[in-house]
Parts: C-alpha cells; sequence; structure tokens
C-alpha cells in the first residue's frame, strides 16, 4: 500500500535511469513514488557489460557530443560513487588484418584524450609488438603490429550502483515500491489521471515511464506507437584461465570486426557483448548456444592458451538494450507524448549517463509543473554522504 493518493511524479521502472531519476526529484523536493514490477536493477542494468566508459567507439559516428557527455560523467561517478565505481585499464591490440589500423587507433586515442581534458585517469600509451607481448603474454601473436593501453572505469556491482539511488531517493522522502507490476494508466481529460497497481488507482501529476525494454508494454493502455527497438547482448563468465589478461581487452572480432571485451571481473572474467535485433518478450530473453559459441570461440582466438569450452561457463546473462525504434545511436531520448503532455518516457541511454538524463528529465518535470527548477546537486552530493 502507498502513503499517499497522489503524487507530484510516479516513475515506472527502478532501473539505473528510474531510480536517478527518483534520486534527482527527490532531492529537488519532488513528492515522489516509484515502482518497479521486480527488483530495483535486477533487469536490464544487471544485464550490462558494467562499464562506465566513453564510448570509444561512438566517435567513429562522430558522435561528439555523446562521447564527451559520458566522459564528464565517468569522472563525476569516480567522484560521487568511488565504492562502486573504479578505474580499468583496457587493451586494445592492433593486427596487421584489424579494420582500424595503428594510426586509426592512435587517432581515437588522442582525439578521446581531448574530449576527457578534465580526467583524472592517465592518458592512452602506444605500445610496439614486443612491448605488448611483454605485458600481455598470453595474446595471440600472429599478426600483431602494438597495442593501445587507455582508461576507463568498472561498476562491478551496478545493481548496487541503483540501490544507492533508491536508499539516497528513499531518504530525501521518495516512497518505493517493488514487485509491483503497473496493470493501467488511465486516461482523462487528455492527460494521464492515474497509474493503476494492485487495484489501486494513485494519481500523479507526471507520470515518467522509465520501464527500459517494457516501454511499449507500459504504453499499451495509452495506444503510443513504438518506441523500443532493442537488441539483445549477451555474456558469459568464466573462471581465470591460462593467458588471461591482468586487466581488460577489448578485442574486434574476427569472426564480423563487432567490438567485444574480455573483462576481470569479481575474481573471474567476464566476455561479451553480442548484438543482435530481438523482437520477443524482455523477461524471456536468454543466451543463446550460438552466442556462446560465437564468444568462446573469439576469446579463443585472441587468446590461444586459454582453450574455453561450454564447460567453462560458470554463468550466462542476457538483457535487451531499450533503444530507439528508429534510431542507430546509443544517446537516449526523453520522449513527450503530444496527446498527453504529463507523460514522459525515456528511451535508450547508457548506464555511464544516467545521472545527467536524470538531470535533464527532472529539469523537465519542473517545467511541466509550471515551475522554475531547483539547481541539481546529485554531481556533487555522494552517496555516502546521505
Amino acid at each position: 500500500m502507498v502513503r499517499a493518493s497522489r503524487y507530484d511524479v510516479i516513475i515506472i521502472g527502478a532501473g539505473i535511469n528510474g531510480a536517478g531519476i527518483a534520486r534527482d526529484a527527490a532531492m529537488r523536493g519532488l513528492k515522489i513514488l516509484l515502482i518497479d514490477k521486480g527488483e530495483p536493477g535486477c533487469a536490464t542494468t544487471s544485464a550490462s557489460t558494467r562499464l562506465i566508459h566513453g564510448g570509444l567507439r561512438y566517435l567513429e559516428h562522430f558522435e561528439f557530443g555523446l562521447v564527451r557527455e559520458s566522459l564528464r560523467e565517468r569522472e563525476t561517478l569516480l567522484k560521487i560513487a568511488p565504492h562502486l565505481v573504479k578505474p580499468l585499464g583496457i587493451t586494445i591490440p592492433i593486427y596487421k588484418q584489424s579494420r582500424r589500423g595503428r594510426l586509426t587507433i592512435r587517432a581515437g586515442m588522442i582525439l578521446y584524450d581531448l574530449l576527457s581534458w578534465d580526467k583524472s585517469l592517465p592518458r592512452h600509451q602506444m605500445l610496439s609488438r614486443s612491448e605488448t607481448l611483454d605485458r600481455w603474454p598470453g595474446l595471440n601473436p600472429e599478426g600483431l603490429v602494438g597495442s593501445a593501453l587507455y582508461y576507463d572505469a568498472q561498476v562491478e556491482f551496478p545493481e548496487r550502483l541503483v540501490l544507492e539511488n533508491v536508499k539516497s531517493a528513499r531518504a530525501f522522502g521518495a516512497e518505493v515500491l517493488t514487485h509491483t507490476r503497473v496493470t493501467n494508466l488511465v486516461v482523462e481529460d487528455g492527460k494521464v489521471s492515474s497509474v493503476e497497481f494492485q487495484d489501486q488507482f494513485v494519481e500523479a501529476d507526471v507520470v515518467i515511464n522509465a520501464a527500459g525494454p517494457w516501454i511499449d508494454q507500459v504504453l499499451t493502455p495509452v495506444k503510443s506507437p513504438k518506441l523500443i527497438g532493442g537488441t539483445k547482448g549477451s555474456h558469459i563468465v568464466v573462471a581465470p584461465f591460462p593467458g588471461a589478461p591482468a586487466n581488460a581487452i577489448y578485442l574486434e572480432a574476427r569472426s564480423d570486426g563487432r567490438p567485444m571485451f574480455i573483462i576481470p571481473w569479481n575474481k573471474l572474467y567476464l566476455i561479451g557483448t553480442t548484438d543482435v535485433r530481438f523482437e520477443g518478450d524482455p523477461d524471456k530473453v536468454r543466451c543463446e548456444d550460438w552466442e556462446i559459441d560465437y564468444l568462446l570461440s573469439e576469446t579463443n582466438l585472441a587468446l590461444p592458451a586459454a582453450q574455453l569450452t561450454h564447460d567453462s561457463i560458470l554463468q550466462t546473462y542476457s538483457g535487451v538494450r531499450p533503444l530507439a525504434y528508429q534510431s542507430s545511436t546509443r544517446r537516449h531520448f526523453i520522449r513527450e507524448h503530444p496527446q498527453l503532455p504529463n507523460l514522459l518516457s525515456i528511451v535508450g541511454g547508457k548506464l555511464t549517463t544516467y545521472r545527467s538524463l536524470a538531470e535533464e528529465c527532472v529539469d523537465l518535470i519542473f517545467r511541466k509543473l509550471g515551475k522554475d527548477p531547483p539547481p541539481c546537486n546529485t554531481d556533487k552530493i555522494g552517496f555516502q554522504s546521505v
């Protein structure tokens, strides 16, 4: 049961975006109800590669604004959540047959450093073939010409980052309901007047649909055009293996040129991700055999001594990226619904930029309420401070 019959804002979905919006809105004095059909952060957020990164490969698509925002937010998270977000060295081995040669990689590294001019992390290094094999002797030496070493960050347990946001939101007065599925959006007088769940109808001035891959399901009662055209990403987890690197490896897959990572994680290794269009039920997403074969094969090509097999796998997990239906960008969108001006849907976004997305969203909420937004302080107040 909820404590009130009306809230300033009801947020549907307690993944990283919903939790971040709840924290920011509560810190700025709004009366908030956050609802999730399961546990906070235990769906899409927990299925990520667990990186806090600037999006190095977005440079190829000239998304310099997104990269700069991501790098700025990476630095912010290192500052406000140092107990969860840690620096991570990442090596890019460069081969004769690579689609991106040494000059291209070096240019990307220089630009990445320039866009993160205010960072606390070390600058990149370009290493020769011999230096590369000295530091990462497990790498396949055939055709190797050198490597690049740069730094991003890792959040080993993004679920904890979500919970920190939820706990902080509650400390500032937000109410949180878990294992509560929204069953209806009630429309009256040209707006969403109330949200139905567990045979209750609760009113709100603004409703935020932050349900990730389930956004279109939440919108079913209001007959919105399709917003989500998600892709599935799968990972495997294995124990330390022969030739395993001490830091992360960023590979160009031999079979299709896609980027993938081999990352030290929780004293194990995380390998992923795949990226395939997914049109099914997000509740039923699973890692398929062909994805396992792909990840094992590419890892064994990159690190020949590994000799990983299906028996090496300790765990698999999959999730659906809530990407925009008609867009190839990884940038987030706050979708306003013209016929329902008090309803906003959060489309896309990255783990790294959840805080800036929340700031943008809460500023918009205040404008919807006819008020000037107070200053946002989520980039200044750490989670251990509340």
